[in-house]
């Protein structure tokens, strides 16, 4: 039987800044960061920025061998609650163990997963959130796509009126068993989350629906970052300004945030 993610990661999970009693709020943001070392990128330190400047209580949940204490810019001030934990189980094991430590977060009236896997936001992310808190379904995403099956894409999903209290959700997060391939982790988890919210009756929503950005076979923040940047997407995935090979116009993505956004993603690694 697989070994499931929470049982082996919480024995050394540590809060490393802030406390486990929450402030008194209705919105909570739970984001996912992984790095090799202990540097904080100026896409996380913005992030969750501009998750507070929203209101949002921000918990971070850094997966990471490097266990020295995180280092964040000084010119982006925030104060975020700090979860450090082993890297197992990528993101979703992240978003589980920041459920298991704040288990209140279940309840909340708006609570959000991000993670770091995309450079920005270049811009001011309340249009986004105020797209999420005003959707009419349990939980809504910035993107979605139709590319193998129709999913949620995970980067940035919001959970609406304390859904995630419900008894299947509670048991997807708490069950994540322990998997090394990331393609597999998509299918069963990413993939899986939008088939369990499907079976169990619940909505679903996109801010930046896969349709208005490419075709059916293709992924919107792969093929699609350009159509996502011309409609005010306020981000672009990592892997094009790391591996600008990844699209036949990958080259083009440093120019065409300048041109939109007027900054450099190579500086927000």
């Amino acid at each position: 039987m697989a070994e499931r993610v929470l049982r082996a990661v919480m024995p050394s999970v540590r809060i490393e800044r802030g406390s486990k009693k929450l402030p008194e709020t209705d919105r909570v943001a739970l984001v996912a960061s992984f790095s090799d070392d202990n540097a904080v990128s100026r896409s996380l330190a913005i992030l969750v920025r501009e998750l507070e400047l929203n209101s949002y209580t921000v918990i971070v949940v850094r997966a990471s061998a490097d266990t020295r204490p995180l280092v964040w810019p000084s010119d982006i001030p925030s104060e975020p609650i700090v979860v450090r934990k082993a890297n197992v189980g990528y993101d979703f094991g992240s978003w589980a163990v920041g459920l298991k430590l704040f288990p209140g977060v279940r309840r909340k009236k708006y609570v959000i997963f991000a993670n770091d896997s995309l450079v920005g936001p270049f811009a001011s992310l309340t249009p986004l959130i105020h797209s999420f808190e005003n959707s009419s379904t349990d939980v809504w995403a910035a993107t979605n796509t139709r590319q193998i099956r129709p999913h949620l894409q995970s980067f940035f999903i919001g959970y609406r009126n304390g859904i995630l209290a419900d008894r299947a959700l509670r048991q997807f997060w708490s069950n994540l068993n322990v998997e090394t391939d990331k393609q597999l982790i998509i299918e069963r988890y990413e993939m899986g989350l939008s088939q369990l919210l499907l079976a169990e009756g619940l909505t679903t929503s996109a801010c930046f629906e896969s349709e208005r950005v490419v075709s059916q076979t293709e992924n919107p923040t792969v093929e699609g970052w350009r159509n996502l940047l011309k409609l005010g997407f306020p981000f672009v995935k990592r892997e094009l300004v790391t591996n600008s090979a990844v699209v036949s116009d990958g080259s083009d993505v440093p120019a065409v945030v300048h041109e939109h956004f007027g900054t450099d993603p190579r500086g927000w690694l």
